[in-house]
């Protein structure tokens, strides 16, 4: 029989465990033209990371810093890994705590295709990002994003709670 203290326990343990699984879609070629559509009107972020990318964790983690004041239709995360390694990128979703966010995992073995659907200029360098305004011209960045950035982009979103 379990008394409270042991209930308790159990409850803790579990609040400590990351969610099962994340939705993370599969990205393919006309994925990019759903996620325009679904955000029409609206200006959001277009992050691209690898699970093999320590700059692309680091930026995970900088983007952790500041989710609870993002929009969940101002921020799309496209992981560039191969469809095998979806449970890897659901297991650092959730332990960034950004699984509650429009995410996306490459669904083909030939990245290049997918990569010319999202922007035919890019060869693939990461962490990549796209600013899109409302009427949807973006702005690429190599490189990770800043704190600093992150702060001006979410001043300009309408709605958005203030400083952390």
């Amino acid at each position: 029989m379990l008394n409270s203290l042991s209930i308790g326990c159990l409850a803790a343990c579990l609040l400590c465990i990351p969610p099962a699984h994340a939705e993370v879609k599969p990205f393919h070629q006309d994925s990019m033209t759903e996620i325009l559509a679904e955000r029409e009107g609206k200006a959001f972020l277009l992050v691209l990371w690898s699970s093999d990318c320590p700059p692309c964790l680091k930026e995970l983690g900088l983007l952790q810093q500041f989710r609870r004041r993002i929009s969940t239709d101002n921020l799309v995360l496209i992981s560039t890994d191969n469809p095998e390694n979806r449970s890897e990128v659901v297991t650092l979703l959730a332990s960034f705590e950004l699984d509650g966010f429009d995410n996306w995992i490459f669904g083909d073995h030939f990245p290049e295709r997918l990569r010319y659907r999202i922007d035919p200029a890019w060869f693939g360098e990461l962490p990549r990002s796209y600013r899109y305004s409302a009427d949807h011209r973006r702005i690429g960045h190599s490189g990770m994003l800043s704190k600093k950035f992150l702060e001006k982009w979410l001043r300009d979103q309408p709605g958005t709670p203030g400083p952390l």
